[in-house]
């Protein structure tokens, strides 16, 4: 009796091994690399002007595609993303003033992880495009001290460094959260099978530091080959 039943627990791991083996079979692993154009989103009433700056990632990505042509992907990157803004005027309750910042420079890396849904086309021969929708999550792994412009309300204007994952409330600004996740949509291209091509764009859905209610935004072109 114990025999019979080790047989069929043996049985049933091995049609479970199976499975998987050949889930993971239809498991397609890439990498890739790139450089993306990054800045902030603002939904506050207090004026924020953003510029935009280049910075790059460079990563894992995995997708299974359904018999349906259904594409579920994701992956893990590392992206910096840079940014340059012009925030406007905020109460600094250490000495009871006022204060604008003409210059504030971010430059934090991510750890960043996409969850996406797509369809593939099938287009011809080795070639196929994949629009996707989706998450994404991503954890501040560090970021050095930054350039940071204060002007005071006697005009005068000092350079000091903050460093914006840091957690504290430096000259009288709020640092950047160490967690973020958003909305993204991605556009792949596979070409000749293995290499690939993706835009893609990300918006955070928690706002990145929320006295301005800064949201990150960032535009992706990343180039890859897929195994």
């Amino acid at each position: 009796m114990k025999q019979r039943m080790k047989l069929r627990i043996l049985f049933v791991c091995l049609i479970v091994l199976g499975g998987v083996g050949s889930l993971l079979a239809q498991v397609k692993v890439g990498v890739q690399a790139g450089a993306n154009v990054s800045g902030f989103a603002s939904s506050s009433s207090m004026p924020a002007e953003n510029s935009s700056q280049m910075g790059y990632q460079l990563g894992v990505t995995a997708d299974y595609e359904f018999n349906n042509h259904l594409v579920l992907t994701s992956g893990l990157s590392f992206i910096r993303r840079n940014g340059k803004l012009e925030l406007g005027q905020n109460y600094y309750p250490s000495d009871g003033s006022f204060m604008r910042f003409p210059r504030v420079e971010t430059a934090v890396n991510y750890l960043q992880s996409p969850l996406t849904v797509g369809y593939r086309f099938h287009c011809g021969d080795g070639f196929s495009l994949t629009p996707s929708v989706g998450l994404y999550a991503a954890y501040g792994l560090g970021a050095g001290s930054c350039a940071l412009d204060v002007k005071a309300e006697n005009g005068e204007i000092s350079s000091e460094g903050w460093k914006p994952l840091q957690g504290n409330r430096e000259h009288g600004l709020n640092g950047l959260r160490r967690w973020d996740w958003g909305g993204t949509a991605v556009l792949k291209a596979i070409i000749g099978r293995h290499y690939m091509a993706e835009p893609s764009y990300s918006l955070g859905i928690m706002k990145a530091q929320t006295m301005y209610g800064l949201r990150n935004s960032t535009f992706q072109l990343s180039v890859g080959y897929r195994f």
